[in-house]
């Protein structure tokens, strides 16, 4: 009972911070459109910032075991890549709501201090991913020489924008993009040399 209460919390906020923004996503919103009152919610969640970061978690937790099951599934580091572009748009185009809700939260959750929790340090998680997949393409002699790090956090901030922009133009298609995307990062990354 506890765990799909919070998650109906959970899904409360997202849709709060669609529709509203960040700053109108308050706890009482949230109580509002569970229609519950507003004790409730803070006995599962002890504060907003708690709250936004359970919003974090299960949005990444929906999104991490398809993707990384569908890299695994590849039998290149060049498919790997492939598919680790195509599988992130596909989730972003089919998950619009959770990715603009994760990039509301990123854009305004402050720490005690008054800084920004989710920076682009704080992406370092996500761009270790994608770097860490260029590497192996190095590694295995299917990549040549580049810059790995930069190739990933170009790699990452498309895909990262692509939420917002996905909810302004509903003409976009998904999978079109993500097809798109897909050509552009494989002409980028240069096939190792051959002697």
């Amino acid at each position: 009972m506890n765990r799909a209460r919070r998650l109906q919390f959970v899904e409360c906020a997202i849709d709060g911070l669609v529709e509203l923004g960040y700053a109108a996503t308050t706890i009482a919103e949230v109580a509002r459109r569970a229609g519950v009152s507003k004790s409730v919610v803070l006995y599962h969640f002890t504060s907003r910032s708690e709250l936004m970061e359970a919003v974090m978690q299960q949005v990444y937790a929906d999104a991490v075991p398809p993707l990384r099951a569908a890299r695994e599934a590849a039998s290149t580091e060049r498919e790997r890549v492939q598919i680790y572009v195509r599988s992130s748009v596909n989730f972003t185009w089919t998950h619009q709501k959770e990715a603009q809700a994760v990039l509301e939260i990123s854009r305004n959750l402050r720490d005690d201090d008054g800084r920004l929790r989710y920076t682009s340090q704080g992406n370092d998680g996500l761009v270790a991913v994608a770097q860490k997949l260029l590497e192996a393409g190095q590694q295995a002699g299917e990549f040549g020489e580049f810059d790995t790090w930069t190739a990933a956090v170009l790699l990452r901030a498309t895909i990262d924008a692509l939420s917002e922009q996905f909810m302004t133009n509903p003409d976009l298609d998904g999978p079109e993009v993500a097809e798109h995307l897909v050509r552009l990062i494989d002409r980028m990354i240069p096939a190792a040399r051959t002697e």
